[in-house]
């Protein structure tokens, strides 16, 4: 039998479960001549008494597990689970079969015919979801109407999405091939939303975050920040959550938090040693220690979630709804663009991190140490040991600004911008944003001077480094988002050619007499819990059809259920794998599960009343959103 390495996490998890301390320590006691146990399940069947052949040293040396074999105690002891791999749902399977074959001879333990029959619905958990779910829903695939056949095609995806069957960004392309096959789109049409107009925004972003984390420009402005809060821990948490929503705005959030995480680290460890070095210190004061630290590490969690609403590119999920604009209202040009989603959403991200700021500061700091001015002193020291600012960065953040100023004044809405001198859609963010990621692999990282170039070599090999470069564009650049992106523009195009949309709107005619408020805070609750368990690009993907149908049916501009619907699949505060920064801070031991589902819970229900009241006072000033727009009502009546 093969078990294979990365199954690893599933081997430990098991043997955890089934062995209580006292008896896990006795089945792992070994005999002095059992060194060589390579092949636990060959042995095991050719000698059955044998306890060494069938031990923890031959399943760890069959799966390639490195465990620690004590000769002295005579122990064997596998490592850490965190430290493993994580693996399919086979493994248990073919563990439980391995010792139902062999635990009888040795007697070390017993699998029940319940545990067996379990692990073997775990083992066909995929395979049954994969083939019923197409099964179940065939009907719907059969149908005349292209609503219905359309619908199959959106419930398939959703469903594969939801459970992950396979990996998202491969059910991202199930559009390509069921469209066409169920004729509710033809190949070519599909697979142009794959390579949009917003998707190109996308990568050249993406690009330019590339380019800032290359260069490290991101932990000089961190640090820089942060060494000007001072050394009290509600300043400090205030100073991370700032500068990763600030980050988070403009580059990824993953990477925000992953390059936060570590000088939070420094900072919790500067605050522990010096409240330890005072002896009289309580254990009521070691508790707010612990409390204060689990604080200040969700802060970056949470700052960088609601960071990537304040910008057009701050989060995939806010492309998901311009594509879905273009997608679904092709007149809208214009009405929703870079400049105008900051002006719109950046005060409110502002408030929502103020709010979130004060809710971890009563949770988590109130019993915390006081002022210790060795943290500013700590922070000093690491911005010192930078080097100087680099022609690199200095470049990077000329490109930054340039780019900047492009979006700004393509369309700045007070005065003409230049994008009126081109056709209508000709110039675009887009654009905009290709134009400097090209500059960024064009770019030298070091000053020319050619008068240094004593060998034509020399002169070749300067020119091959610059800003940015194929190498690492390969290695960083998440393309299975573009596939995700793309999926989820797919969709929606399906959806409105398909007349799928109409016909949602028409099963919710119930709900879309009700005010308008309480339609926002529903599509907001309901957006915030799915996108706590699922992608919040596969929610944003899914629900912005659906509530701008509801909007028009009910009269509404588009704008006041989609945008919402927008900003609450960011609002995953609540369980470990809602976002990539969510996992990345659970990760580091320094809060439990219950931790962020308590503070999580209570600041996506403040989330959510700010987002309703922002949208209903504030939001008309910046957008035009009080009337029924005329490009969503030529789109209703073509319909």
């Amino acid at each position: 039998m093969l078990l294979f390495t990365e199954q690893k996490k599933h081997l430990v998890a098991f043997c955890q479960r089934y062995y209580p301390s006292e008896e896990s320590k006795r089945w792992a006691k070994i005999s002095p001549n059992s060194s060589k146990v390579s092949q636990a399940g060959q042995n095991s069947g050719a000698n059955g008494n044998d306890h060494s052949s069938f031990g923890p040293i031959g399943l760890a040396a069959e799966l390639g597990i490195e465990a620690a074999d004590d000769r002295e105690h005579k122990f064997i002891q596998l490592p850490d689970p965190l430290s493993l791999n994580r693996d399919s749902a086979n493994f248990s399977f073919l563990l439980v079969h391995f010792w139902q074959l062999n635990a009888s001879k040795c007697g070390c333990m017993k699998v029940t015919k319940k545990d067996y029959a379990v692990n073997i619905l775990q083992r066909s958990k995929n395979a049954l979801i994969l083939i019923l779910t197409p099964l179940i829903l065939i009907q719907l695939a059969l149908s005349p109407q292209k609503e219905y056949r359309c619908a199959y095609c959106v419930l398939v995806t959703a469903i594969y999405w939801m459970t992950e069957v396979v990996p998202l960004a491969v059910t991202a392309t199930l559009p390509v091939m069921l469209f066409p096959l169920t004729r509710v789109l033809d190949s070519n049409a599909t697979a142009k939303e794959y390579m949009n107009d917003t998707i190109f925004l996308f990568i050249g972003g993406l690009i330019i975050a590339a380019a800032v984390e290359k260069c490290e420009l991101h932990e000089r402005i961190a640090l820089s920040v942060l060494r000007l809060v001072g050394g009290e821990p509600k300043w400090i948490m205030l100073g991370f959550m700032v500068v990763t929503a600030l980050l988070s705005s403009f580059i990824s959030n993953t990477a925000t938090t992953a390059m936060m995480v570590p000088i939070c680290q420094s900072v919790i460890s500067q605050l522990i040693t010096s409240f330890e070095s005072h002896p009289q210190n309580s254990a009521s004061g070691r508790l707010g220690c612990k409390r204060m630290a689990t604080g200040l590490v969700m802060s970056i969690c949470f700052a960088a979630n609601i960071g990537g609403t304040g910008t057009a590119t701050g989060t995939p999920s806010n492309l998901v709804l311009l594509g879905q604009l273009s997608t679904m209202y092709p007149d809208s040009d214009g009405s929703l663009n870079y400049v105008s989603w900051i002006v719109f959403a950046y005060p409110l991200m502002l408030v929502c991190l103020f709010f979130a700021w004060l809710l971890l500061c009563v949770f988590f700091l109130r019993n915390a140490p006081e002022k210790d001015d060795h943290i500013t002193e700590m922070l000093h020291s690491r911005y010192e040991k930078l080097p100087r600012m680099s022609y690199a960065e200095k470049s990077v953040t000329l490109c930054f600004v340039v780019l900047l100023f492009l979006w700004m004044f393509r369309e700045p809405g007070i005065v003409r911008g230049f994008g009126s001198y081109f056709p209508k859609g000709c110039y675009t963010d887009s654009t905009s944003a290709m134009i400097v990621a090209f500059l960024l692999f064009t770019l030298p990282t070091e000053k020319p001077d050619f008068r240094t170039y004593k060998k034509k070599d020399e002169l070749k090999e300067a020119s091959k480094r610059t800003l940015m470069d194929w190498p690492t564009m390969q290695k960083n650049f998440p393309w299975s988002v573009v596939l995700l992106l793309g999926g989820g523009f797919a969709l929606a195009a399906g959806v409105k050619e398909s007349g799928l949309s109409n016909l949602i709107g028409n099963q919710l005619v119930a709900i879309e007499e009700l005010p308008l408020w309480m339609l926002q805070i529903i599509v907001i609750f309901v957006t915030m819990v799915i996108t706590n368990i699922c992608s919040n690009t596969v929610t944003a993907s899914i629900f912005i059809p659906i509530v701008a149908t509801l909007a028009e049916k009910g009269g509404h501009h588009p704008f006041t259920l989609m945008i919402p619907t927008t900003l609450a699949s960011s609002f995953a505060f609540i369980l470990p794998v809602g976002t990539p920064p969510n996992s990345i801070v659970f990760s580091t031991g320094m809060l439990k599960v219950s931790d962020m589902m308590t503070a999580g819970s209570v600041l996506s229900i403040i989330c959510m009343l700010l987002t309703t009241f922002y949208m209903n006072t504030f939001a008309h000033l910046t957008l035009n959103i009080s009337e029924f727009p005329q490009w969503a009502n030529s789109t209703t009546t073509s319909s």
